[in-house]
């Protein structure tokens, strides 16, 4: 079966600005690291339907037809919370070829009425990796931000995703910049039309104004003069996504070597490896889900996210010990049950797909 591959024709979202607010992002399932970050409120779950229309480059295959999961799991007695959404693949491989079964339900894989919050930490991660790739760099790379104390890029995407430091994924995208990151880097031709970064997760941050950073390895060293973003009026919260382009950053990252060349990014292979530890020990809302239906010794790769009182979210691949892999985010509102309500939807839509 092909990649269910999407080009998105249009959102309507509804948004209503709460003046002077602040949205609180909590990025795991411990309360480790807290932001805040000015906001409106999103109402609802919009559902985006795939045009007929294909972006060009690698990811033009035809789409598969998703299986609704709606009726599976209301057979053993589940009903997803109001808001909900899902996107589930079953991975296997055939003759050296990978394949998925691909599954949703609620607002489904398209859906992006919801914030994706710190879920979206990996591809700031991997378009910055992209962007210093390019200047002939690597994540073992010294980055030095306004003549500040240099680190290495590694340790910055290590905390912003292992314990999803906010201060670290903003480093992240002033590394990449926000227009680079956006026109560049997330694009339909690169599998990922719908998804912007440009908010800042720490207070008073400004993405969209960044200092001039030095980088270093080995013998080089490049400046890359201060930058001045645009902001991107289609995405009207500020950050944008939806349950498959940000599986799709997971997938790409733990199944980098034995994906085709045009599906995987182009980072060193440290740094696949790199991301793919972090992606391990993050610590997500999916795990007793997990343990009770697939049991202990499961490995879970994945990136949550929450924003209290408005959503949350979880991004996993899923190894079982007998082999058996399953792609799995799913994302709750907080009005309809939150991250409770999150983990009793995981273990229903595992119970369906591990039957």
């Amino acid at each position: 079966m092909s990649r269910f591959q999407l080009f998105v024709a249009s959102a309507v979202t509804a948004l209503v600005v709460v003046a002077g607010g602040v949205v609180a992002v909590r990025s795991s399932a411990a309360p480790r690291t807290l932001a805040f970050i000015a906001g409106g409120r999103v109402a609802g779950a919009t559902q985006v339907a795939a045009a007929p229309a294909r972006p060009p480059g690698p990811f033009a295959a035809p789409l598969s037809n998703p299986t609704s999961l709606e009726s599976a799991l209301a057979a053993i007695g589940y009903r997803l919370p109001a808001g909900a959404g899902v996107y589930a693949a079953k991975v296997t491989k055939e003759a050296g070829t990978l394949n998925y079964d691909d599954y949703q339900a609620g607002a489904g894989a398209l859906g992006t009425g919801f914030w994706p919050a710190s879920s979206i930490k990996l591809l700031a991660a991997l378009g910055a990796l992209e962007f210093v790739g390019k200047q002939g760099f690597t994540g073992a790379a010294s980055v030095s931000f306004g003549g500040g104390a240099p680190r290495t890029i590694r340790s910055i995407y290590d905390a912003a995703i292992g314990v999803s430091s906010n201060a670290d994924y903003d480093k992240l995208v002033e590394i990449a910049g926000v227009d680079w990151l956006n026109k560049e880097f997330l694009t339909p031709a690169r599998g990922f039309p719908v998804t912007v970064i440009q908010r800042s997760y720490t207070v008073g941050g400004n993405l969209r104004s960044t200092p001039a950073i030095t980088l270093s390895e080995g013998s080089r060293r490049v400046t890359v003069p201060a930058r001045n973003g645009r902001v991107d009026t289609d995405c009207a919260q500020g950050q944008c996504s939806n349950l498959f382009e940000m599986s799709e950053s997971v997938r790409r990252v733990v199944l980098h070597n034995e994906l085709p060349a045009p599906e995987r990014f182009q980072i060193a292979e440290s740094d696949v490896a790199g991301l793919t530890a972090a992606l391990l020990a993050a610590e997500g809302w999916f795990e007793p889900a997990v343990a009770k239906v697939l049991g202990t010794g499961a490995r879970i790769y994945g990136k949550p996210g929450q924003v209290p009182g408005r959503d949350c979210l979880d991004v996993t691949l899923i190894e079982v010990r007998d082999g058996r892999r399953i792609l799995l985010a799913a994302t709750v509102p907080e009005r309809t049950g939150g991250c409770p309500a999150l983990v009793t939807l995981a273990t229903n839509v595992l119970k369906f797909l591990t039957r």
